[in-house]
C-alpha cells in the first residue's frame, strides 16, 4: 500500500461540489478582469456592480497599478471618437485585495445587492411595510401597569441595588443583572420611566408574536458546582424575533461633580457622579454584516420611549443581519477550509518530493560506488593478466577475478528494484505523523 491514497481526503475538500466549488476570484479582485471592466464602461457602473463607491474602485485600481480613463474619455467615446486605452503595465508584486460584499451598507447605492439569505430580506421587507401601518404605532404610558415577570424582576434588582449604591464607584446608578432580568444601569429617579419603556416594548413584541423570555440552553445547569458550592446559574433574558435572540439594555449617562465639604468628610472623595436622566436603549447583538441601527438616545425632541417602533423595526433588521452574517461565516469557513486543504496538500507533496529526492540521492551514491568498484575491477584484471601472462590460469589472482565478477553481478543494477514515483508507507510514516489533519 502507498500513501497516495491518503491524498483523496484533500481532494474531497478541495472539490466538494464539483463545478460549484468557490474560486479565488470569488473573493479577490482579478487584475486583468478589473482592467478590462474599467475600460469597457464608466467607473461608476463598475463600482455599482461591485457594491462600492467610485472612490473605492479608483483606490483599488491605484493599489493594483491599473490605469483608468481620464475625464471626458466616455464623452468622447459617445461622440464617436476612436480612442486607445492605456496598456496594463506589468506588476509582479500586485497585492491581493479582497472584494467588498455589497448589500450591507445602506449608504452605498446598489442595483443588485448580493444576498445569501434572500428569503430573510424578503420577509423583512414585508414586516417593515406592516410596521409602517398606523395601527402598528406604539403608544407610551408612563403609568402602565407592570405585568411582565422579567420587567418585575428587573425592577426588583434595581431597587435592591439602590440600597447599596455608591455615587463614586457605581457612577450614581443602580444595576440589574442578567439573571431572569434585563440588563440595566440607570439612576434611581429613572427607574419608573425605564420600567414603563420595558413593559411597553415587551407588550408590543408579544403582540407581534415575538416572545420575551430566557435564552434557550440556560435552563438546566443546577447540578454543577464549584469548590463544593452550587454554581450560580445565569438565565439571560432576550426577545425572540424571527428565531433570533435579541439582547438589549438601557443605560443612563452620569456627570462628574465636586462633592461638598460635608460629603468629602463622610466619603473621602473629591467628586461624585450624578445621573443625567438621559437614557440610551441599545441592542447588544452586533452581526458582522449588520444593516440595522443599534442605539437610541434621549434627544432634545425625541425620547427613547418615542422611538419604540423604530427599535422594533431594527430588531427585525438585526434578525435578518444575524442570519446573513451566519451565512457569510459559513462561506468564509468553507473558503478557509479549502485554502487549508490546499496548503496541507502542497505540504504533503513537498514532503513526498523530499523523500523521493533523498531516495534518488542514495541510489545515485550507490551507483557511483558500484561504478568505482567495476572500474577498479576492470583495471586490476587487465593489469593482472598483463603481469601474469601464461601463469594467469589457475593462479590466486584468477580466483579473485572469478569471485569479483560474481560479486559485481550480485550488486549490479540488474539486481536493483526500479525507482517508484509512489511513496510507500514505510518511507512516509515518520513524516505523516507530523502533519495535522
Amino acid at each position: 500500500m502507498v500513501f497516495m491514497d491518503r491524498l483523496t481526503i484533500f481532494e474531497g475538500l478541495l472539490h466538494p461540489g464539483g463545478d460549484d466549488t468557490m474560486k479565488d476570484s470569488d473573493f479577490y479582485y482579478d487584475r486583468q478582469t478589473l482592467y478590462e471592466e474599467v475600460w469597457s464602461e464608466p467607473v461608476y457602473k463598475v463600482a455599482k456592480r461591485y457594491g462600492i463607491s467610485n472612490v473605492a474602485i479608483a483606490k483599488t485600481c491605484k493599489k493594483m497599478h491599473i490605469p483608468i480613463p481620464g475625464k471626458g474619455y466616455w464623452n468622447k467615446i459617445l461622440a464617436g471618437q476612436d480612442l486607445e486605452k492605456a496598456p496594463l503595465p506589468e506588476y509582479e508584486k500586485c497585492p491581493r485585495i479582497q472584494k467588498y460584499y455589497p448589500g450591507f451598507d445602506i449608504d452605498v447605492p446598489q442595483d443588485m445587492p448580493v444576498r445569501l439569505v434572500p428569503e430573510a430580506f424578503a420577509l423583512e421587507e414585508q414586516l417593515l411595510q406592516k410596521e409602517a401601518l398606523p395601527e402598528m404605532a406604539v403608544s407610551f404610558n408612563l403609568d402602565i401597569r407592570l405585568t411582565n415577570q422579567f420587567v418585575l424582576n428587573t425592577k426588583r434588582d434595581l431597587e435592591e441595588s439602590m440600597k447599596r449604591i455608591n455615587n463614586h464607584y457605581d457612577f450614581g446608578r443602580c444595576t440589574s443583572g442578567r439573571n431572569e432580568a434585563f440588563s440595566m444601569q440607570i439612576g434611581p429617579a429613572s427607574i419608573p420611566r425605564a420600567m414603563a419603556i420595558l413593559q411597553t416594548l415587551c407588550d408590543a413584541l408579544e403582540k407581534r408574536g415575538y416572545p420575551v423570555g430566557i435564552e434557550p440552553g440556560h435552563g438546566d445547569k443546577g447540578g454543577q458546582s464549584v469548590d463544593g458550592r452550587p454554581k450560580r446559574v445565569i438565565h439571560p433574558v432576550c426577545a425572540n424575533v424571527l428565531d433570533t435572540h435579541i439582547f438589549f439594555q438601557i443605560t443612563e449617562t452620569s456627570n462628574k461633580v465636586n462633592t461638598t465639604e460635608i460629603e468629602k468628610k463622610r466619603t473621602y472623595q473629591d467628586f461624585k457622579y450624578v445621573p443625567t436622566g438621559k437614557l440610551c436603549f441599545e441592542i447588544i447583538n452586533h452581526p458582522s454584516h449588520s444593516h440595522a441601527r443599534s442605539k437610541w438616545h434621549d434627544g432634545k425632541v425625541a425620547k427613547v420611549e418615542d422611538q419604540i417602533n423604530d427599535i422594533i423595526v431594527n430588531m427585525i433588521r438585526t434578525s435578518t443581519s444575524t442570519k446573513e452574517s451566519k451565512a457569510w461565516s459559513e462561506v468564509e469557513s468553507k473558503k478557509r477550509a479549502i485554502e487549508e486543504a490546499e496548503r496541507q496538500k502542497q505540504e504533503l507533496q513537498n514532503r513526498m518530493n523530499k523523500i523521493r529526492q533523498e531516495h534518488l540521492a542514495k541510489q545515485a551514491d550507490r551507483y557511483l560506488r558500484y561504478k568505482q568498484i567495476k572500474e577498479y575491477f576492470e583495471t586490476m584484471t587487465a593489469e593482472g593478466r598483463k603481469r601474469l601472462g601464461d601463469a594467469y590460469p589457475g593462479s590466486d589472482f584468477s580466483k579473485w577475478v572469478e569471485w569479483a565478477e560474481s560479486y559485481l553481478k550480485e550488486i549490479g543494477p540488474g539486481t536493483w528494484e526500479l525507482p517508484k514515483f509512489e511513496v510507500a508507507y514505510s518511507q512516509w510514516d515518520a513524516c505523516f505523523h507530523s502533519v495535522t489533519f
